[in-house]
């Protein structure tokens, strides 16, 4: 009950502040209307850079002929979308991309979709923000972009997409249809999405013995299939004393199918005839909905207050079978069949006060309530009909209450140094019933401090230290089964959430008008890391490792290739590399962490031929891999050498985009190794391994976007 308490009290006293700032307010006098009209701002700023803020009119993404806003902001010099962390609460998923300075007050919504439901047309300027800077609200991010849109028409605007993709001669059909229209002095947006894909990857599967020796092939496919409605409305009405209300729903429901079939030779007795067969099936669906919005209150032109409120609801259900046959007939089935719930609601207060132009300050609250429902039953049939099995932490609730506490303060000393520190409090109580019994609280302090310095108009240094706490994933306090792998994982109510204390240093070097250079370095000092243990030497599932530590490196550029002869054309190019370090729970010796991309390079090219109205590249990326340590085996999953893709778009009829690309030119393959282990990893007795090869094969699409 104390944090129950903690959270009703940081509820209760953000209600009451909200009520108690906007009587104080309404004695103040209304700020001017801070609508943006398209016909007078939309020339309010030309292409440049000032105050660690580089504005990008519309001009500037002309030849790259966006439709959407989406468009713009992926051809942002030096810039990449993120969507933020997918945790619980709000303020821990922020991602770097604000609407007229705003966040977007929704979760489930990711910024492509809502970049890629706003006209051209509607979109002012785009504004990269590098640096804290007073009045805009970047909630600890060190660099962001800004769209800046203007009202929607009266007579209101479609936007839509349709992209038709072929893969392995099965084609699939997905779109969305969007219209945007100002009613009533507020503006309205509608739109209907149809997402989904039908990958069907396709290889070999050979097992050896601890010996080495081939002792088993499979020839599989995987037939999958995702079918997904998504419905949204988003609502927003400026007053004329400033005063803003914004509102958003979504709805969806999601089908995922899936037929896997192993055909089965036995190289023991030296046939090429298949001896065996084996069929995963998965028949899996869910739906949901998510509501929110925020109510912004102008008290003058320096203070101003936000409540935000965001509910979702989801419900998954997964019904999953496996059944075997050998030459003789059918040998054994398991069938997995499990339901989830799951529940989020969120009330946050934020204040804004911007005491000068050197000063700004921002203090709030967050409440928030959280629950997972899930029920998990096991099934063998050895050939008498299906009976259960037991299994532990198959039957379970978790619930959780948190509040949190948090102030920031921003120092703009000269034009050249902005300066951010934070303070963030944090109770929260976790508990769990059911299968299992546990109920524990926890309590932290989260402080931080950024420093960004413009030591020239195209140069800057970024360096900031942060306390982070992990939000704990609720799906590993429960135990699931993965049938195609024969691999439990047992949920563990004794997880705790991971502590890091995060370093970061960038420099930012900008030339031209579209280069940009961009080199960062990031270390974290972990306790307590989250990731695989031993759970009583039989199985194992999530749990804490201890102390650990991680360094990343990365390297972004944009080169414009117009020196080089190729007109109107750039060059993206990326480098991820990463060391990480942490005690292993089985054998006791530093490992790398499980999970982690080691390394990563890419390059990104785009050439536009305006004068055929026409626009052409490709990009090429190479590193991805993937651990996995276990109790009883290890694996490697590695991507081949490259994985290659091109485009062609042309835009000759006015007002479409159509855009033919080929993924995967090079039919690139992945490649997984897993080592089992007779006994315990420990004991290094290697019983076995597996070896499978599996590709996707070409992805071919057509997709025509367009507004009218």
């Amino acid at each position: 009950m104390a944090n129950r308490n903690h959270l009703l009290c940081a509820s209760a006293l953000s209600v009451v502040f909200f009520a108690t700032s906007a009587v104080m307010g309404s004695a103040q006098s209304a700020p001017e209307n801070s609508d943006v009209s398209c016909a007078t701002d939309c020339d309010a700023n030309s292409s440049g850079s000032t105050n660690g803020i580089t504005v990008f009119e519309p001009d500037f993404f002309a030849s790259y002929n966006p439709v959407t806003a989406l468009d713009m902001v992926r051809q942002v010099p030096g810039f990449s979308i993120d969507n933020g962390e997918r945790v619980r609460g709000f303020g821990g998923a922020a991602g770097n991309v604000l609407i007229n300075g705003e966040r977007p007050s929704t979760k489930s919504n990711g910024l492509q979709e809502i970049l890629g439901r706003i006209a051209l047309s509607r979109v002012v300027r785009i504004e990269l923000i590098r640096g804290s800077v007073p009045g805009i609200d970047m909630r600890g991010l060190t660099r962001a972009v800004n769209v800046v849109l203007c009202d929607c028409s009266e007579g209101g605007q479609t936007t839509f997409s349709i992209n038709t993709r072929l893969w392995r001669d099965r084609a699939f059909v997905t779109g969305e249809l969007t219209y945007a229209v100002r009613l009533f002095d507020a503006d309205f947006t509608v739109s209907l999405q149809r997402n989904g894909q039908g990958r069907r990857p396709e290889g070999i599967e050979e097992n050896f013995d601890a010996a080495g020796n081939l002792t088993e092939r499979r020839e599989e496919e995987d037939q999958r299939w995702f079918r997904e409605w998504q419905p949204t409305f988003n609502m927003e009405k400026k007053f004329n004393n400033g005063d803003a209300l914004r509102l958003n729903g979504k709805y969806w429901n999601w089908m995922w199918d899936r037929n896997e079939t192993s055909r089965i030779f036995d190289l023991t007795g030296g046939g090429d005839v298949p001896n065996g067969f084996d069929f995963n099936t998965s028949d899996n669906s869910g739906n949901g909905y998510e509501v929110g919005g925020d109510f912004e209150k102008k008290f003058s032109e320096n203070r101003s207050a936000k409540l935000i409120f965001v509910k979702t609801h989801r419900v998954n259900k997964f019904l999953d079978t496996a059944e075997s046959f050998s030459a003789n007939g059918f040998t054994g089935a398991f069938q997995v069949d499990s339901n989830q719930s799951q529940n989020e609601t969120i009330l946050r207060l934020l204040y804004d006060w911007t005491m000068n132009s050197k000063h700004t300050l921002q203090v709030g609250s967050e409440g928030a309530i959280n629950s997972l429902n899930s029920g998990l039953d096991i099934f063998e049939d050895t050939g008498n009909g299906f009976t259960p099995i037991s299994l532990a932490v198959s039957n379970t609730k978790v619930n959780e209450d948190r509040g949190e506490f948090f102030g920031s303060w921003v120092y703009t000393p000269t034009s050249k140094w902005t300066l951010e520190t934070g303070l963030r409090y944090e109770a929260s109580k976790i508990s769990q019933s059911g299968d299992a019994s546990r109920a524990r609280t926890f309590k932290f302090w989260k402080p931080s401090f950024s420093a960004t310095w413009n030591f020239t108009d195209k140069d800057q240094i970024r360096t900031s230290i942060e306390r982070k706490v992990a939000q704990l994933n609720f799906f590993d306090f429960v135990s699931n089964v993965n049938l195609s792998d024969s691999q439990t994982n047992l949920g563990n109510p004794e997880l705790e959430p991971d502590r890091t204390w995060e370093f970061e240093t960038a420099w930012e070097h900008r030339f031209g008008t579209k280069g940009s250079l961009n080199v960062k370095y990031r270390h974290f000092w972990i306790s307590e890391v989250q990731g695989r243990v031993p759970i009583n030497n039989t199985s194992d599932g999530p749990g804490n490792l201890g102390n650990a530590r991680r360094s990343t490196f990365e390297i972004e550029a944009r080169i414009p290739l117009d020196r080089f002869g190729l007109k109107n054309a750039t060059l993206d190019t990326n480098l991820f590399l990463q060391d990480s370090s942490v005690t292993d729970p089985v054998t006791g010796e530093k490992r790398f962490f499980e999970g982690r991309v080691r390394q990563f390079w890419g390059l990104d090219f785009r050439q536009d031929l305006n004068d055929l109205k026409m626009a052409w590249g490709w990009d090429y990326n190479s590193g991805n891999s993937w651990r996995q340590f276990r109790l009883f085996e290890q694996s490697l999953t590695r991507r081949g050498s490259g994985d290659l893709d091109a485009f062609i778009e042309t835009t000759r009829i006015k007002g479409i985009t159509i855009t033919a690309s080929v993924d995967n030119i090079f039919n690139q393959k992945e490649r997984r190794t897993r080592t089992f282990f007779s006994g315990t990893r420990d004991l290094g007795v290697v019983s076995g391994s597996q070896l499978r090869v599996r590709g996707d094969g070409r992805l071919y699409s057509l997709r025509i976007k367009g507004t009218f």
